[in-house]
């Protein structure tokens, strides 16, 4: 082993120290010239960034009308540039610097949701987007038109592989993206972020519905064999959870797409007051009592339409002793937007036309007709003729019936499992409860006349947003006016109530709130005074209710603070119960900041 010689220790050790400091410069120098190249590179891909986002947002935005508006040529376009827009997007948000960034603290926090918007971006205009730019139209993505009595079962059938991939690929990219967590991004990057990841849920839950009729449709409308349906009738002058207690129920059979509707009756007909034999959950008991298995107009109490349907099914079982393969609801103002455009229609005493439809069934029946047992004959009698003018195809209901879906005025219950199963991933399976993301209020009238025709309802839901995108709370604001302005002495007792229940002419409510999992409800007001509610649990969904009486002319402000128990929740879909007119609800946002 060589030794240094005699002496030189002490010299070398001086001669050494100032090669050290030249290489520590020149590591110095590399490591800077490292950050400023990963720099260059970030000032590069931002640049491209800018342009690529701003055309981006455009495309993808002009590609989700194209889709709302089922408009192929649109689309063709459309998808080429969200294409071309996603790689360069893709690319300025990839390489070796981004790699790193997405390790360095706070960086990360503005890297990471930029590279999964690009990927998930790329990977829906690819793979979804692209090969439904290639169907011969979007009618796929439409409700199949009646045509003559009937609707062709397989009208789905050469877009059917198409739709579920399509349907695939959105939900597994709307997955990444909800993954993403936004602690710490600033607003520049959140904000775009949130109203992506909305835009592209909201196209996803479009193809979704039209996969799963793809899917069901062949089954449900005969193509196998003869179907039979009840068609539930809500009349909404009389509030229920999901829109009004039902008054008609129709019998339809459907046999390789034919519809014929068979009987239709009221659905007092179908009252026991012994109870039919379907057992009611110990939360239903508690909540709602045992008349949901007594009086047909109890069974939607609940919000969660496939009980209701089971329920009705129950019913109808007990009275005729036939199961049924299904069952469908509808209300007067979604049988409006249906038949938007029809002849008008002459019932007894009444003409109906499609803007009048809902104000006919819904008030003018029973200023026409007295006699309580008159009312329902009307109402049963319309529902069919309604129905089979609905079923010949006589008008262009394909929009209608998307309006009422998207209102939950139209909801399907099946009851082969295999297909309830696939309907349950959908709007119009009217499932509730188990959308635990889902703020939900709803009203239940205890007035027992129609006097609720005159209740005007509105919500307003503020949404307040932590700095990370996550939910730190919201308002919720419940106004209900009673509109009725003329003697109430003069009214039918049908509307009025007669004083059996309540005084005439009031209306008397239980308002359920139902807030989303992660939230609680702090504090509630009416008319600015702090009230109580009951708390209850429905299910495995906290419930808090109110009670609310209205006498003609006034007003009732609830106001609900809510606040979230948990990190990292989002922002809740809103569900209102649907009122006997066109409603439409307000959602704002506010910023709470880093605190929240």
């Amino acid at each position: 082993m060589s030794q240094p010689l005699p002496g030189a220790s002490a010299a070398g050790a001086r001669r050494a120290a100032p090669k050290r400091k030249r290489w520590g410069r020149w590591v110095a120098l590399a490591l800077g010239l490292v950050v400023v190249a990963g720099l260059a590179a970030f000032a590069w891909d931002g640049w491209q960034l800018k342009s690529a986002s701003a055309e981006l947002r455009t495309h993808a935005a002009a590609a989700k009308a194209a889709v709302s508006n089922r408009d192929a040529d649109a689309l063709v376009g459309e998808v080429a540039a969200v294409q071309e827009s996603a790689a360069t997007f893709a690319k300025a948000t990839s390489g070796p610097q981004w790699w790193v960034a997405s390790w360095i603290p706070w960086v990360k926090n503005q890297t990471v949701p930029l590279q999964q918007a690009g990927d998930s971006v790329q990977a829906i205009a690819d793979d979804a987007l692209g090969p439904l730019a290639e169907m011969d139209d979007l009618s796929a993505l439409t409700v199949p038109a009646i045509v003559d009595g009937r609707i062709d079962p397989n009208v789905l059938e050469p877009y059917k592989a198409t739709l579920a991939s399509s349907a695939a690929v959105f939900a597994t990219q709307q997955q990444a993206l909800a993954d993403v967590s936004l602690e710490g991004t600033i607003s520049q990057v959140r904000e775009p972020f949130i109203q992506l990841r909305t835009e592209l849920g909201e196209m996803g839950e479009t193809v979704q519905g039209a996969h799963v009729a793809a899917e069901v449709l062949p089954g449900m409308l005969g193509a196998d064999g003869p179907r039979t349906y009840l068609v539930m009738v809500q009349n909404n002058a009389e509030p229920r959870a999901t829109g009004g207690i039902p008054g008609a129920v129709l019998e339809v059979s459907v046999d390789d797409g034919h519809i014929e509707l068979k009987r239709y009756v009221s659905a007092n007909q179908m009252i026991d007051r012994e109870g039919i034999d379907v057992p009611l959950t110990p939360d239903e008991e508690n909540i709602f009592g045992g008349r949901m298995v007594k009086f047909p107009q109890a069974t939607n109490f609940t919000p969660e339409y496939p009980r209701t349907a089971v329920l009705i099914e129950g019913f109808w079982k007990n009275e005729f002793g036939e199961s049924v393969d299904g069952v469908v609801s509808v209300d007067p103002v979604a049988l409006g937007y249906m038949l938007e455009g029809m002849e008008p229609l002459t019932v007894g005493k009444l003409t109906i036309t499609g803007p009048t439809l809902a104000q006919v069934m819904l008030n003018e029946s029973y200023l026409a007709y007295p006699d309580p047992a008159d009312q329902d004959v009307f109402f049963t009698q319309a529902s069919g003729v309604l129905f089979g003018v609905l079923a010949q195809g006589q008008t262009s209901a394909i929009a209608g019936t998307e309006r009422a879906i998207d209102e939950h005025r139209f909801m399907v219950w099946s009851g082969h499992e295999d297909e309830q199963q696939l309907l349950q991933t959908t709007t119009i399976a009217g499932g509730f409860l188990e959308r635990a993301d889902t703020l939900g209020v709803f009203v239940n009238d205890g007035s027992g006349s129609k006097i609720g025709y005159y209740i005007d309802s509105a919500a307003n839901v503020v949404n307040h947003m932590c700095a990370d995108g996550s939910l730190g709370g919201q308002t919720l604001t419940v106004t209900l006016t009673h509109t009725f302005d003329g003697s109430v002495a003069e009214l039918p007792w049908y509307i009025s109530g007669g004083g059996q229940y309540v005084p005439e002419g009031e209306f008397h409510a239980n308002v359920l709130l139902y807030p989303p999992n992660g939230e609680g409800v702090t504090k509630v007001t009416a008319n600015g005074e702090a009230i109580s509610v009951a708390p209850q649990t429905h299910d495995g969904r906290r419930l808090a209710t109110a009670r609310i009486v209205l006498v003609p002319g006034e007003t009732v402000t609830l106001e609900y603070q809510l606040t979230a128990n948990q990190r990292g929740i989002l922002a809740p879909s809103f569900q209102f119960t649907p009122g006997p007119k066109p409603q439409v609800n307000d959602l704002g946002v506010d910023y709470l900041g880093e605190g929240c």
